[in-house]
């Protein structure tokens, strides 16, 4: 007769998540793309606004560059044979903002935290991704994915104009929530 042994039974069912979780890494199309990440040199506001404008002209000089590309192995190459241009266009950015760090630029695979971008979940992981580090790099971090081109249409829409967003309050929601939750039991 067979006894069920939990031992056996934990690494049976770790055996099957450890595969289960390699599978979806390869079937996730998040895993799929190229991401730009930029690490400001510290926290000052000064440093994290200078940080975005550096992002934004990253965002600006690749727009043409990735247009071609098809797949994310095309665009880490353009990425890598982009990296000095990124690097002085951040050197310029940072300049042109009276500011006299360091840049270091970088195409490689680097670590991520689990993050969500609209409606897809990018899992922790590592990931291919541009990574410019401004100064110190010890300030809040920012990323987006290049390709495919997710940032870059949410850099198109931010010269739209922000049509269509509403900005909600979870906090309030809740509130509201509840209040007409306590109206309707009320009416009972």
């Amino acid at each position: 007769m067979l006894r069920f042994h939990p031992l056996i039974a934990a690494a049976v069912l770790v055996a099957l998540l450890l595969g289960f979780h390699r599978y979806q890494i390869h079937q996730n199309p998040c895993y799929e793309v190229l991401r730009l990440h930029v690490v400001a040199n510290s926290n000052s506001l000064e440093d994290q606004t200078v940080k975005l404008k550096v992002r934004d002209s990253i965002l600006k000089l690749m727009e043409k560059r990735f247009e071609k590309a098809e797949s994310a192995d095309a665009a880490y190459q353009i990425a890598a044979d982009s990296i000095n241009d990124i690097e002085q266009t951040a050197r310029e950015t940072l300049a042109a903002n009276g500011i006299d760090y360091q840049v270091t630029a970088s195409v490689g695979n680097f670590d991520f935290p689990a993050r969500f971008y609209g409606t897809q979940v990018f899992p922790p992981g590592e990931y291919a991704a541009v990574r410019v580090v401004l100064g110190e790099g010890r300030g809040q971090n920012w990323w987006c994915v290049l390709f495919p081109p997710l940032c870059l249409k949410d850099l198109n829409q931010d010269r739209d104009g922000a049509r269509g967003v509403e900005v909600k309050l979870k906090v309030v929601e809740i509130f509201k929530e509840k209040s007409w939750l306590s109206r309707t039991a009320g009416r009972r």
